[in-house]
Order: structure tokens, then sequence, then C-alpha cells
């Protein structure tokens, strides 16, 4: 992954996932429903066939991006492959705002709305990461 835009994505660290559909419409809604929002026609973070809990296989290293707006990372996974990504639906790749905490929150640090401890679902499926702020389409052609 690589970003050169200045001013894109503000410094520091921000999520990075594969998701489960290959669009990347702004201002869009999800495939489940729900109100609209930029690049949510990606739908949920990807699992490759056969593979259920968590992580998910989409979810990655995170993305640090530097004071002049650029970034690299390269990262290796065996969650999933070339040909999950690409194939059906393909996938899409999204950053999201802020860092994602990969749901690693020590459950007397966090206590859910309803007083139980640990991370609640929210904070499982999206780490925390906040909104999408770019996507990209993954196959070929």
């Amino acid at each position: 992954m690589r970003t050169t835009g200045l001013g894109q994505l503000t410094p520091g660290f921000h999520g990075l996932h594969i998701h489960s559909v290959g669009k990347c419409e702004p201002n869009s809604v999800a495939p489940t429903g729900g109100p609209p929002g930029d690049f949510l026609s990606a739908g949920g973070h990807y699992q490759a066939p056969g593979h259920t809990g968590e992580p998910e296989s989409g979810d990655l290293t995170s993305l640090q991006v530097r004071k002049d707006g650029a970034a690299l990372l390269v990262t290796t996974t065996d969650a999933f492959t070339k040909e999950d990504l690409v194939s059906g639906n393909k996938t899409a790749i999204i950053i999201h705002a802020g860092p994602d905490n990969f749901a690693n929150i020590p459950p007397e640090r966090y206590t859910q709305a309803n007083g139980t401890p640990g991370p609640d679902a929210m904070t499982k499926s999206t780490g925390d990461a906040g909104k999408r702020v770019a996507c990209g389409v993954i196959g070929s052609g």
C-alpha cells in the first residue's frame, strides 16, 4: 500500500482493511441497509471462505502516514489468496480515519454501555477506526 497525496490523509495511524464487496461509492448504503455514508457499498470486513471468527480475514496491519501525507506499507498474510480477493463480487481496500485498536482492549479499561466489561460488537467489528476516508476496488482489469 502506497499513498502519496499530500493533505489527503492526516499524519498518524489509520485502520486498513479488506472489505467484502468491490464497490467504492461515496454516500452509499451498506449491502445490509442503513443510513448512507462514504464507501459503505464496500460492505463489512472480508472473511475468506471457510474462515470464521476474529481476527477477520480482511484485518490488516495499520497504515502509518507521515507528516507529508505519504505512507508505504508492506505486509504479508496467509488469511486469503489473490484469487479469493478477485473472485465473485471482488473486494475493496479501505483506509479509515483513525487507528485500529484490533479490539485489543483490556476488560478493566473498557466497559460497554450496559456495564459488561470488554470490547463491544462495534469495537470487535471495526476496531474503532472511524469513518472510511479512502477506498479502492481490488480486481483484475
